[in-house]
């Protein structure tokens, strides 16, 4: 495939994506309803694995772009990671979101 096409299919994928989880995150006065409706989504639209599929489109094109060590570089320092609260009980997690 073209670098065209892929990142024309990484847009219409995040196009498609994005949108839909905003409208749940809007949609719902429930915190834990739009919680569910979430995860729903994530899992009957496989939202994970075409993620992965963008992210695989974009990191090999910013590899190109940047080169084998600049690349790695900016992935060690650049790119941040979300720590899921664990420890956290039900109700701390609905507190959390209600914030």
């Amino acid at each position: 495939m073209s670098k065209t096409k892929d990142l024309k299919k990484c847009w219409r994928e995040l196009d498609s994506i994005v949108p839909t989880i905003d409208k749940i995150g809007s949609g719902f006065e429930d915190t834990e309803k739009a919680a569910l409706a979430l995860f729903l989504y994530f899992k009957e639209e496989g939202v994970l694995d075409r993620l992965a599929y963008i992210r695989s489109i974009i990191s090999i094109e910013l590899e190109h772009i940047l080169g084998t060590e600049k690349f790695n570089n900016f992935i060690e320092h650049e790119a941040k990671s979300w720590k899921p609260p664990y420890n956290k009980s039900r109700d701390e997690l609905l507190a959390m979101l209600s914030k």
